[in-house]
């Protein structure tokens, strides 16, 4: 009996001992087909390593194409077993580390091998080959890339709007659309800016630096050529940093078309067979013209739009002369308010014989439709009169010319400096011995001039009632009855709550409301996704911008949603109702601690 234990804990001892110096890692894919600029889904799961820390990945790039990693996911499960009274614990860590490849041509690729390691420890994946095909054109789609006719300066606002066309009675077909614009992700030489707008139901998944976005769509009915199209349009601001001719390839749609139907419980239509579609947009260069510098006046600081004006303001006007005056710079405009800057104030209007100016321009605060910039002069000649116009310039786009604006002037009163001599140094020392007359006769002008120059109020009998028994009575005056006192009291208090309660709104901030109201979208996108894939897109978003809130069970729905996608036909597959209750109650947990 006792040979039989010994026999029992080695075999668990060396199981265990096998286990924890196996390490190994295995490369998976989702299933295909696979097409050209549509990502591929890669995870690495590794065995073996332990909790802390994590294993280090290093891959090849491919030959062609582009291989992003896209995060890692522990999974660690702990157990405990009791064989003839002998405990045994054990931990299992494994961790998975997701990639996306996307291929920019047809062709076979090969993909790794993947390395991890982990300190002594280290495992390798084998090459994973997929074979990538061209997606067929889509029949009844058009794409569009619209951009303005005129020239474009570097610094100018710009709106670029794309526009997916199908015919009418189509799009009820057409699902799961993903959209690759090249020009949305040159992000060295051009910046995007996107107003923030309502959530809709209709959105278009557009590739973007920071990763796939989905964008709420306008929709219009067109006639043309005969026939009824559905328009959905999305429009971004673009800003150009860098001069030059760019070319720009073709934007992309992939976009799944329903071929075979079934119906669910609920009667609802069901697709069960697809295909892909691709729909393409012309290929056009851009030319970006830097803003000229023939004309270019001594006031002009980058600002490039319409409209432009300056408004200034002084925290004093009365002063004396080398005394601090502290202007408030407020720049309005429809232009690039992020790359305005203030001229130097000395060839914007203030002399430099008068007013001593900052000798670096001040840096400015964009806040909603303006630019306010803070800057401290000194006036030096107690002959100025005035703050002068301050002169601003900018460049229209619109004319391709500079306009110039000029603030209001602002009086100042500026009184010479005061020097201060020996004789206006007055003792307060008390003499010892009366004046003599002589003495009084030849100081009483003195005193006069001293007198003149300063004013005492030591010793002055202030009051002006001295009946000490009316002071101390009470008034008969209907204000100083106790129920108005009482009235006058809970006011104030109301006023103080009032005014706290001001405060608190104003100092809310303005990046966690964004933040609540996109976390608030991608609740929504969690609730409506037709796959578990976008699902999971949707939960991974909202976890990455609050990694501190995530919730525990997280990773198990991500885990569920990623074995949806990798079984066979789970791209297509709809998400069960089980899953979609539990994403929900993560995404609500995630969104309530970001408001």
């Amino acid at each position: 009996m006792r040979l039989r234990r010994i026999t029992a804990a080695l075999v668990l001892l060396l199981a265990s001992a096998t286990g924890a110096l196996a390490q190994q890692a295995v490369i998976q894919v989702a299933q295909g087909p696979y097409y050209v600029q549509a990502p591929i889904d890669l995870q690495v799961v590794a065995d073996g390593f332990d909790e802390e820390p994590q294993p280090e990945v290093s891959v090849d790039p491919p030959r062609a194409g582009k291989l992003e990693f896209v995060q890692a996911r522990p999974q660690i499960s702990s157990f405990m077993q009791i064989i003839n009274g002998q405990v045994t614990q054990r931990k299992d860590v494994r961790y998975a580390f997701v990639f996306r490849f996307t291929a920019d041509k047809p062709g076979r690729y090969e993909i790794g091998p993947v390395r991890l390691t982990q300190g002594a420890k280290s495992a390798e994946t084998k090459t994973l080959a997929v074979t990538v095909g061209e997606v067929p054109e889509a029949p009844g789609q058009r794409l569009r890339v619209v951009l303005p006719q005129e020239r474009i300066f570097i610094g100018e606002r710009v709106p670029v709007t794309v526009e997916w066309w199908t015919e009418s009675g189509l799009a009820e077909r057409l699902f799961n659309q993903s959209l690759i614009v090249p020009l949305f992700e040159r992000t060295n030489e051009f910046q995007f800016l996107d107003a923030e707008r309502q959530p809709s139901r209709i959105v278009i998944n557009i590739n973007t630096a920071s990763g796939p976005v989905d964008f709420p769509a306008d929709v219009r009915q067109v006639t043309e050529g005969g026939k009824q199209w559905v328009v959905r349009s999305v429009t971004r601001t673009m800003i150009p940093v860098a001069s030059g001719t760019f070319d720009l390839p073709p934007a992309t749609l992939l976009v799944d078309e329903a071929t075979g139907w079934r119906r669910d419980f609920f009667g609802s239509r069901v697709p069960t067979q697809t295909r892909k579609l691709r729909v393409t947009s012309e290929a056009r260069p851009l030319v970006i013209e830097p803003v000229p510098a023939a004309g270019r006046p001594p006031s002009f600081a980058g600002a490039i739009g319409e409209g432009f004006s300056l408004d200034v303001t002084a925290d004093r006007t009365v002063l004396q002369a080398g005394d601090p005056v502290k202007l408030t710079l407020t720049l309005r405009g429809a232009g690039s308010l992020e790359s305005a800057s203030l001229p130097p104030l000395s060839s914007a209007g203030l002399p430099p014989g008068k007013f001593r100016v900052p000798d670096s321009a001040p840096s400015g605060v964009v806040d909603g439709g303006a630019k306010r910039f803070e800057a401290t002069v000194r006036v030096l000649d107690p002959s100025v009169r005035e703050i002068p116009p301050i002169e601003y310039s900018w460049f229209d786009p619109k004319t391709a010319s500079y306009q110039t604006t000029r603030s209001q002037p602002i009086a100042l009163s500026v009184r010479a400096a005061e020097v201060v001599g020996a004789g206006d140094v007055v003792s307060a020392t008390p003499q010892a011995q009366p004046p003599s007359q002589d003495e009084t006769r030849e100081a009483r002008p003195a005193e006069a001039s001293k007198e003149r120059r300063s004013f005492t109020l030591t010793g002055a009998d202030l009051s002006i009632e001295t009946d000490t028994a009316r002071l101390a009575s009470a008034s008969a005056s209907p204000l100083a009855s106790a129920a108005l006192r009482w009235f006058a009291y809970v006011a104030g208090v109301l006023a103080l709550a009032a005014g706290l309660l001001v405060q608190r709104r104003r100092q809310i901030d303005p990046a966690q409301a964004r933040l609540a109201r996109s976390m608030k979208t991608e609740r929504g996108h969690v609730a409506a996704a037709p796959t578990a894939r976008e699902m999971a897109d949707a939960l991974r978003r909202m976890a990455a911008a609050r990694p501190e809130t995530r919730p525990a069970e997280l990773d198990a729905i991500l885990r569920s949603c990623d074995e949806i996608v990798f079984a066979p036909g789970g791209a297509a597959a709809p998400v069960p109702a089980e899953l979609r209750r539990r994403a929900l109650a993560a995404a609500d947990e995630m969104a309530r601690a970001a408001a």
